[in-house]
């Protein structure tokens, strides 16, 4: 780690030494490269290297940040969450060294304000994970904050990732790992866009093994040193259509993949999902996957009036989605499961728990598929159990189908999930297969928005017309989240209205209830065209599909990843008044992204002297491009966006 020095960054001289300030870090008021920053990292330095305590190899990882609060809004990173492994009572890491202070500016003096042992909180995360939490004191914009700890670890297998960006500017990160040669590590220190350097050399160590009872042993390791520096490192900032920015952080990971210790013969490193299966069957998740149904009653019943194995899955889920509310909480080892089930209310992981006993007493088969969800970043191809924070219901029929359920999809059904668990890449813990087990739950079912309308058009301009519309799928749950946010249905109305440019006039829908995949949606509308002497504009779509292209950057450097794959389709009839004849129309389109990933068909067509029909029908069928496609998606939703601005003109036809 940095050893007490200072070093200047962009002209601002830097202390590493802890507890003290230089006087640029006290009067910065602005970080030049990104005036918007909030807050920049100073620097962040960390090592990790082994020891030997009781004859047995622990990890020992040392961390210290230092950061300037630049605006209000970046006090937020006074708040620290340490998170740290507790699997038993003999293996487990411990928390130590935390020290953290605050330093401000006052009357042209540097005062630094130490943290108080009474703002750190100890609480529990899952039964193998814990959090320490605390809150630097005295923070306002202008203060400069640091914090160190070290975390003593016996799982020596696991190095933690090391994210040298984040969502402020980093000036300097440093990130040193000293490994015995008795461990083999894969580097990959390539991901993210931003370079950074890497150092390697060796360093001989000497362990002591033995006790006082018994001889004492040193053992002299040719150890491999690696230092990885980043420097002026960009805040990684969120761009349109992103489901997780820090999945594109530069980063260092290093992955074991063989162990020789002295004495021994090599053994390359063997952990696999089927050894996370393993642990995980030991564990509280295994237990709480054996627990017995609560509602066998209620599952005898299902069964006994069922006519397929479909309706008992769906009549399941839909019981147990009435009995246990989702508390708006995700979870993932699903314990205390009946204490949801006796208080009516519970985590997502709870209420699967709770599911999975159904379907398994009612003869389904039934399994969990873990996950990282979309806000919380991929799950890696490599195993591991520290990113698995939930996990969904899968339910198979004799002939082959598969249904997916969670207890937070309270406007779904089979199928439906919100959008955060549409991940693709999550784990089948399915007991029956072998190898590869992963899943794909970004397209699980058909995603319409399907939109008839028939309106009249009279002299004066004004439009009267109904709109028949169905959503279905993904498309149908979204629906009902918005419809449920307002407080009541004129509200929604109104709202639908302003945004679609309309005035509705009756209204009502069928299919909403909880578990319903498909809405129908009706109502009557007027709307006024655009009167410019003998001219009348009318815009065909009545409501934009689109409204603009949400692509308007020249340049992209991530890539772009969509909620869900759907289709939007929409066929307008117009009447036109006597008088009237058509003067301008849109012209035909059809475009297509590459491998049909993605399609528009706009047409307009003149039925007869008083009728005109818009057919028009979007469909985005991949959901995922690299960031090489950018430009051909921009342009493709240009287009899209054009058509839905282009009108029809129509001519007064004076004799």
């Amino acid at each position: 780690m940095l050893l007490g020095i200072s070093f200047s960054v962009f002209s601002i001289e830097i202390s590493s030494r802890f507890g003290r300030v230089t006087n640029d870090e006290l009067t910065m008021t602005v970080y030049e490269n990104d005036t918007t920053a909030v807050a920049v990292v100073l620097y962040k330095a960390g090592s990790l290297s082994y020891t030997v305590s009781n004859n047995r190899f622990q990890t020992i990882y040392e961390f210290r940040k230092k950061i300037k609060i630049l605006k209000p809004e970046g006090t937020s990173f006074a708040d620290v969450v340490i998170p740290f492994r507790v699997d038993d009572s003999s293996l487990r890491e411990f928390v130590s060294g935390i020290d953290a202070y605050a330093h401000n500016l006052e009357n042209g003096r540097a005062v630094r304000t130490s943290m108080s042992r009474r703002y750190i909180f100890d609480e529990e995360l899952s039964s193998n994970m814990r959090l320490l939490r605390f809150s630097i004191p005295n923070v306002r914009a202008g203060t400069v904050i640091e914090y160190r700890f070290r975390i003593t670890s016996p799982f020596i297998y696991n190095i933690p990732e090391w994210n040298m960006q984040r969502n402020i500017p980093v000036l300097y990160s440093r990130w040193e790992v000293l490994i015995p040669e008795y461990f083999r590590f894969r580097i990959d220190a390539a991901r993210g866009h931003e370079k950074i350097q890497v150092e390697e050399t060796t360093r001989s160590q000497t362990f002591t093994f033995g006790s006082r009872a018994n001889q004492m042993q040193n053992v002299t390791s040719i150890s491999r040193e690696l230092i990885f520096t980043g420097r002026n490192l960009p805040a990684l900032k969120p761009e349109p259509n992103i489901w997780y920015v820090n999945d594109f952080a530069t980063s260092v990971r290093l992955e074991l993949t063989g162990t020789q210790f002295p004495g021994e013969i090599s053994r390359p490193f063997t952990n696999s999902w089927s050894d996370i299966e393993t642990t995980l069957r030991r564990s509280d998740f295994g237990s709480n996957m054996r627990m017995s149904n609560p509602f066998r009653n209620e599952v005898r019943a299902i069964v006994a009036e069922s006519e397929s194995e479909e309706e008992t899955i769906a009549k399941i889920y839909a019981l147990v989605m009435e009995k246990i509310r989702w508390n708006e909480t995700f979870a993932f080892w699903g314990n205390r499961a009946r204490d949801a089930v006796r208080h009516g209310t519970g985590n997502n992981a709870q209420i699967n728990m709770v599911l999975m006993s159904m379907l398994r007493d009612a003869n389904i088969i039934t399994y969990p598929v873990l996950m990282s969800r979309r806000d919380r970043g991929r799950l890696p191809f490599s195993p591991t159990l520290d990113r698995l924070n939930t996990f969904i219901v899968a339910a198979e029929t004799s002939d082959g189908q598969t249904f997916y359920m969670d207890g937070s999809a309270i406007y779904g059904g089979l199928n439906v999930l919100p959008t955060v668990l549409l991940v693709d890449r999550a784990w089948a813990f399915d007991e029956r297969r072998t190898g590869d087990k992963w899943v794909d739950l970004t397209n699980l079912g058909r995603n319409q928005h399907i939109n008839i309308l028939r309106v009249s058009i009279d002299e004066n301009g004004a439009m009267t017309g109904d709109a028949q519309i169905r959503y279905t799928g993904q498309t149908a749950a979204r629906f009902k989240a918005r419809y449920f946010s307002l407080d009541d249905p004129l509200e929604f109305m109104t709202t639908n209205a302003l945004t679609q440019g309309i005035t509705i006039e009756t209204h009502s829908l069928e299919g909403m209830e909880p578990m319903s995949t498909v809405v129908n949606e009706t109502f009557t509308f007027t709307k006024n065209a655009e009167l410019a002497g003998d001219y009348m504009f009318i815009t065909p779509m009545i409501y934009k599909h689109l409204t603009d292209n949400p692509f308007i950057q020249s340049e992209r450097r991530l890539p772009i990843e969509f909620d869900f794959p759907y289709s939007y389709m929409k066929t307008v009839v117009f009447t036109i008044p006597e008088g009237f004849v058509v003067d301008e129309m849109p012209v035909p389109l059809t475009i297509s992204l590459e491998n049909n990933a993605g399609r528009l068909i706009y047409g307009i067509t003149q039925i007869n002297e008083n009728t005109l029909q818009l057919t028009y029908r979007f469909e985005l069928n991949q959901i995922i491009f690299p960031q090489s496609d950018y430009p051909m998606i921009r342009e493709f939703f240009g287009q899209v966006a054009s058509k839905n601005r282009e009108m029809i003109v129509l001519r007064r036809n004076n004799p």
